[in-house]
C-alpha cells in the first residue's frame, strides 16, 4: 500500500528554508517541494521499519510455529539433560507494526484457513493489546478468560485495523463549501483553506484525502488514502488535517532540506567559502538527520512470522 502521510508540509518547509516573511509569497515550486517531502518521509518510515506516523487501515497477516498457542498459566516440567526445569505457555505475539487499535482479530485453525474464530479486544473476553496504558500497541495476548486459541501455521492471524503512531488532528478544522456528491471527484471546496498546505492529509468523515494543489480555497486531493475508501459527504461537513510528533515533522524538514540542497546546487562533497570549506555529505547528513528518531525504534519488527 502507498503511504500518503507527508510530515511537513510544503508552507512549513518554505518557512523552514527562507522565514516567515519571505516565504507568504512564495508560491512556486510546490510540486517539487512536494516531492522532496515525500521522499524524505518514505526514508523516515524505512529507518523504523516500515511504519507509519499516521494513521494507515489495512489488513495485516502472521505466520505462527508449530501447535497451537493457548493462554495456559499452568506450567509443564521439561527435562532439559536431567535437569527439571518449568515452562508456561504464553500465548502473545509481538506485531510487526504500530497498531492504533484492532477493528476484527481472526484466528484460523491451520494453513488451509478452513475453519477460524473470529475474537474479541477485553479482559473478560479474548485478547488484549500491550502495553496497556499506552499507545501505540506492539503485541496482542490471549486473556486467561478466553476458551480460543491462536491457530498453528500460514497466514493464520488475521488482523484488520488503524495502524500508525497516532491519529492525532490539529484542533484548526474548517468544512466543505458544498457536498461531494462523486467519490471519484478530486475537487474539494472548503470554506477557508487558511489552515491547510500542499502536502496536508486530512480526513472528511471515514476518509482520508491527500492534498496535491490549493487554489484559494479549492483543494486538489487524492481521494480513499491509506487504506481508506472514497464516499459522498454533505454541505458543511467538518474537515481536519493530520499532525504528527514535532521531532518527526522536525527530521522531515532537515532530511528536506539536504535534498533540496541537493536538486539546487548538485550534488557536492563540499562548500567552499574564501578559503574555508565545509563537508557537505548527502548521506552522511541524511543518516545524521534520521538518527533523531531512534527513540522510536523500540519494538523491533517481527516479519510477520512468530515460532
Amino acid at each position: 500500500m502507498t503511504v500518503f502521510h507527508t510530515y511537513a508540509s510544503a508552507d512549513e518547509f518554505r518557512n523552514y528554508l527562507a522565514g516567515t516573511s519571505y516565504s507568504s509569497g512564495w508560491t512556486s515550486d510546490a510540486a517539487t517541494l512536494l516531492n522532496l517531502l515525500e521522499s524524505a518521509s518514505r526514508r523516515m518510515d524505512a529507518f523504523v521499519n516500515d511504519n507509519s506516523w499516521g494513521v494507515v487501515t489495512e489488513t495485516r497477516l502472521y505466520d505462527l510455529g508449530s501447535g497451537n498457542l493457548v493462554q495456559d498459566p499452568r506450567s509443564k516440567t521439561v527435562d532439559s539433560g536431567g535437569i527439571i526445569t518449568t515452562r508456561s505457555r504464553i500465548a502473545s505475539v509481538p506485531l510487526d507494526r504500530w497498531l492504533i487499535s484492532a477493528t476484527t482479530v481472526t484466528s484460523y485453525e491451520d494453513t488451509a484457513r478452513t475453519s477460524s474464530e473470529t475474537l474479541t479486544e477485553g479482559i473478560a473476553n479474548d485478547y488484549l493489546l500491550r502495553p496497556y496504558n499506552s499507545s501505540p500497541k506492539f503485541e496482542i495476548t490471549l486473556t486467561e478468560e478466553t476458551t480460543k486459541s491462536f491457530g498453528a501455521g500460514q497466514q493464520v492471524l488475521s488482523i484488520a485495523g488503524k495502524w500508525g503512531w497516532n491519529e492525532d488532528t490539529s484542533p484548526d478544522t474548517t468544512t466543505l463549501n458544498g457536498a461531494i456528491s462523486s467519490t471519484s471527484a478530486t475537487s474539494v471546496v472548503l470554506t477557508s483553506a487558511t489552515n491547510f498546505s500542499v502536502g496536508n492529509t486530512i480526513l472528511i468523515g471515514t476518509e482520508q484525502m491527500y492534498i496535491r494543489v490549493i487554489s484559494s480555497n479549492t483543494l486538489t486531493v487524492t481521494r480513499g488514502v491509506n487504506g481508506t475508501t472514497a464516499a459522498t459527504h454533505s454541505d458543511s461537513a467538518t474537515v481536519s488535517r493530520y499532525v504528527y510528533p514535532s521531532l518527526v515533522r522536525e527530521t522531515c524538514l532537515d532530511v528536506a532540506r539536504v535534498l533540496w540542497r541537493d536538486h539546487d546546487l548538485g550534488n557536492v562533497e563540499s562548500l567552499s567559502v574564501g578559503d574555508q570549506s565545509v563537508s557537505v555529505r548527502s548521506s552522511v547528513e541524511i543518516k545524521d538527520a534520521i538518527k533523531a528518531l531512534d527513540v522510536y525504534r523500540v519494538h523491533q519488527a517481527s516479519a510477520g512470522v512468530i515460532f
